[in-house]
């Protein structure tokens, strides 16, 4: 019999194979030079379950990356009850050691998501990016905390619950991305701009071909290459208009989006930059006139 596949069998199985030792002997097992007996320890210590946190929450803080590696994978096995000792690592001036941390966490899955959604409160802006993507990593079952943090009255909370749905590329995200877009703060308009692009679903459409009249254009710029993801629903008029925009990353983003929507009343426009004073905005219009004709050979 399994409970949440690691049973009796498997249980049983590993403690044998390493010949019954006790939890020290296991901790000191997974220091081993042969690699079977370090790996069927870490299993073994998974097996043992909460009382094996703490020895291995030591284990992991060592030099020796294989140490690390299966000090993660015994506390991944062990789940839940190890999550508030990994939070406390993620806070370590190791980067190395907050990255395994992350990537537990991100494995315990659905019993770590209250605690990852708390942790994008933080003032460590390190701390909330890595919850962030270990919430990315967990995938759909983090989209509605998701999308409830995109109402939290904390900017950077905004921000990486945009960019995380972005990541994870749920439908779900895209009614409340697109709300997002009007946000008070520019970055969350741009955090959402660019979730929306990734997601790619064309309801976003008319959200961001207003974006593209912001005055911002590190709003402006995401919106068209959202809008160049999404495709033929974007709204080409108003990405030919951004392309007389004095600022040159507007113009910019303006051609790499009409290239990639691949609508041939762009070409003109297009045509007439290819003299323009900035040489990313040359070289983007080319590209974009390139990918045109590629997309509408002649005679088809």
């Amino acid at each position: 019999m399994e409970i949440n596949g690691f049973g009796s069998e498997k249980k049983a199985y590993s403690i044998h194979a390493t010949s019954g030792m006790d939890m020290d002997g296991l901790i000191k097992a997974i220091r081993h030079t042969n690699l079977g007996i370090r790996w069927r320890a870490a299993l073994a210590l998974g097996d043992i379950g909460e009382p094996a946190i703490k020895p291995l929450i030591r284990a992991i803080r060592e030099s020796d990356q294989d140490i690390r590696w299966l000090a993660s994978l015994a506390l991944s096995r062990i789940g839940e009850p190890a999550i508030p000792q990994l939070i406390r690592l993620l806070f370590e001036k190791d980067a190395d050691l907050r990255w395994h941390a992350t990537r537990v966490l991100s494995g315990i899955g659905v019993p770590a998501i209250p605690s990852l959604i708390g942790l994008l409160r933080e003032d460590d802006s390190d701390v909330q990016w890595r919850s962030a993507f270990a919430l990315s990593l967990i995938g759909e079952a983090a989209v509605d905390p998701l999308i409830l943090a995109l109402k939290d009255r904390s900017w950077w909370v905004r921000v990486r619950a945009a960019w995380a749905l972005g990541e994870i590329k749920d439908r779900r995200a895209v009614e409340p991305l697109i709300q997002s877009v009007n946000d008070q703060d520019w970055y969350v308009r741009w955090s959402a701009a660019d979730a929306l692009g990734k997601i790619g679903d064309k309801r976003a459409a008319t959200c961001l071909g207003k974006a593209l009249k912001e005055s911002d254009s590190f709003v402006q710029v995401p919106a068209s290459w959202a809008l160049g993801k999404i495709g033929s629903d974007a709204p080409v008029d108003a990405l030919i208009e951004s392309l007389r925009n004095p600022d040159w990353y507007v113009r910019w983003g303006a051609a790499d989006a009409l290239g990639n929507i691949g609508d041939r009343r762009a070409l003109p426009h297009l045509e007439r930059i290819l003299e323009d004073k900035d040489e990313y905005v040359r070289r983007a219009a080319e590209e974009a006139i390139r990918k045109i004709h590629a997309k509408n050979p002649e005679g088809s």
